[in-house]
Protein backbone atom coordinates (compact mmCIF):
# COMPACT_ATOMS: atom_id res chain seq x y z
CA UNK A 1 0.00 0.00 0.00
CA UNK A 2 2.53 2.42 1.05
CA UNK A 3 5.27 1.50 -1.81
CA UNK A 4 1.78 2.49 -3.82
CA UNK A 5 1.13 5.68 -3.27
CA UNK A 6 5.25 6.32 -3.70
CA UNK A 7 4.97 4.58 -6.82
CA UNK A 8 1.69 6.91 -7.57
CA UNK A 9 3.97 10.45 -6.06
CA UNK A 10 6.98 9.78 -8.02
CA UNK A 11 4.57 9.30 -11.37
CA UNK A 12 2.86 12.11 -10.68
CA UNK A 13 6.16 14.43 -10.21
CA UNK A 14 7.54 13.30 -13.34
CA UNK A 15 4.14 14.11 -15.05
CA UNK A 16 4.33 17.09 -13.40
CA UNK A 17 7.78 18.26 -14.24
CA UNK A 18 7.41 17.03 -17.89
CA UNK A 19 4.07 19.23 -18.32
CA UNK A 20 5.84 22.62 -16.90
CA UNK A 21 8.83 21.69 -19.32
CA UNK A 22 6.68 21.10 -22.54
CA UNK A 23 4.85 24.45 -21.79
CA UNK A 24 7.72 26.42 -21.33
CA UNK A 25 9.26 24.64 -24.53
CA UNK A 26 6.38 24.93 -26.65
CA UNK A 27 5.68 28.69 -25.63
CA UNK A 28 8.18 30.76 -27.60
CA UNK A 29 10.72 28.69 -28.69
CA UNK A 30 9.50 28.48 -32.87
CA UNK A 31 9.31 24.89 -34.17
CA UNK A 32 12.74 23.76 -33.50
CA UNK A 33 11.92 23.80 -29.89
CA UNK A 34 8.41 22.28 -30.33
CA UNK A 35 9.83 19.23 -32.35
CA UNK A 36 12.25 18.69 -30.10
CA UNK A 37 10.08 18.24 -27.19
CA UNK A 38 7.67 15.99 -28.87
CA UNK A 39 10.58 14.23 -29.25
CA UNK A 40 11.60 14.19 -25.88
CA UNK A 41 8.11 13.25 -24.47
CA UNK A 42 7.87 10.46 -27.00
CA UNK A 43 10.87 9.50 -25.61
CA UNK A 44 10.03 9.62 -21.91
CA UNK A 45 6.38 7.30 -23.01
CA UNK A 46 8.11 4.83 -24.80
CA UNK A 47 10.48 3.95 -21.67
CA UNK A 48 7.79 4.41 -19.31
CA UNK A 49 6.07 1.70 -21.05
CA UNK A 50 8.61 -0.49 -21.18
CA UNK A 51 9.04 -0.15 -17.57
CA UNK A 52 5.66 -0.63 -16.97
CA UNK A 53 5.57 -3.78 -19.04
CA UNK A 54 9.12 -4.82 -17.22
CA UNK A 55 7.02 -4.32 -13.95
CA UNK A 56 4.43 -6.13 -14.65
CA UNK A 57 6.24 -9.76 -15.61
CA UNK A 58 8.52 -9.04 -12.60
CA UNK A 59 5.24 -8.79 -10.40
CA UNK A 60 3.89 -12.03 -11.98
CA UNK A 61 6.60 -14.20 -11.62
CA UNK A 62 6.95 -12.86 -8.02
CA UNK A 63 3.09 -13.72 -7.70
CA UNK A 64 3.40 -17.42 -9.08
CA UNK A 65 6.74 -17.73 -6.77
CA UNK A 66 4.81 -16.58 -3.79
CA UNK A 67 1.66 -19.08 -4.30
CA UNK A 68 4.19 -21.96 -4.92
CA UNK A 69 5.98 -21.42 -1.81
CA UNK A 70 2.36 -21.23 -0.12
CA UNK A 71 1.58 -24.46 -1.88
CA UNK A 72 5.11 -26.26 -0.63
CA UNK A 73 3.89 -24.85 3.20
CA UNK A 74 0.62 -26.73 2.99
CA UNK A 75 2.20 -29.88 1.86
CA UNK A 76 4.37 -29.46 4.48
CA UNK A 77 1.88 -28.96 7.44
CA UNK A 78 -0.47 -31.73 5.55
CA UNK A 79 2.41 -34.31 6.03
CA UNK A 80 3.68 -32.82 9.73
CA UNK A 81 -0.30 -33.33 10.55
CA UNK A 82 -0.71 -37.03 9.17
CA UNK A 83 2.73 -38.09 11.16
CA UNK A 84 1.79 -36.75 14.15
CA UNK A 85 -1.45 -39.00 13.94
Amino acid sequence: MFEDAVGRLINGALWGIGAGLVVTFTRGGGEGVRSLTKGVVKGYLAVADRVQETTAEMREGFDDLAAEVRAERAGQTDASAAKAR
